[in-house]
């Protein structure tokens, strides 16, 4: 009996020194699979505008004035002192109102009289204080009549009738109700409006060429 407890105290002793001197770590659970990490930005509000690149997608397929985006040109890049066909700075033609708004960069916004569905706005005097009208929440067009935006060919207020058509060949003269012109240069359904006082120019407008074509010659549109 003496012997058999001398063996197994032995044996358990063994067992023991096996396991305290084992060097192996336990295997790390697997990870649960059929899972999708979280994506930065998932659920968060998607860009109201496209880039502002010259390759950008038009802001919408239909005007916001109701007539069609025939062509589906991109919208023209712009820039904070460059006004283009696509707009000025952070004023592109199409962006919703209400994002200006978000981002202090309107002042004065209110309807207009007898023009359902419009409203104006003024930009900051950093970008020339622009006017703005809105179509249904949407940036139609915008004018400046202020001397610091140019166009990427030179062209602002004051800049005489001759050099803007040698900078814009592809245009064409507009005569309003009262026998003034201006000068309109289409770039796809977008365009750049030049109002002409004295042969120089008094007023640049930017936005959607059909509107800003009736609203000149045929005093349509607010």
């Amino acid at each position: 009996m003496r012997l058999r407890r001398t063996v197994l105290a032995a044996a358990a002793l063994a067992l023991f020194s096996v396991a305290a001197c084992s060097h192996d770590k336990p295997t790390a659970a697997p990870s649960p699979t059929g899972s999708v990490p979280a994506e930065a930005g998932v659920g968060g509000p998607e860009p109201t505008e496209p880039p502002a690149t010259g390759t950008a997608k038009p802001a919408f397929t239909k005007n916001p004035d109701g007539t069609a985006n025939r062509s589906g040109a991109p919208r023209p890049a712009t820039g904070d002192t460059t006004i283009s066909a696509g707009g000025l700075g952070p004023y592109k033609i199409g962006v919703p109102q209400a994002t200006l708004k978000s981002a202090g960069l309107i002042t004065g916004a209110g309807a207009k009289k007898s023009c359902t569905g419009y409203t104006g706005a003024t930009g900051l005097a950093k970008y020339g204080s622009p006017d703005l009208v809105f179509f249904k929440g949407r940036l139609l067009y915008l004018s400046v009549r202020d001397a610091g935006p140019t166009t990427a060919k030179g062209a602002k207020i004051g800049t005489a009738l001759a050099d803007v058509k040698r900078g814009y060949p592809g245009g064409k003269q507009l005569d309003d109700w009262t026998g003034a012109t201006a000068w309109l240069a289409p770039h796809g359904d977008y365009a750049l409006l030049f109002g002409m006082k004295d042969d120089r120019v008094a007023l640049v407008q930017a936005g959607m060429a059909e509107p800003l074509q009736f609203r000149y010659t045929d005093r349509q549109g607010c």
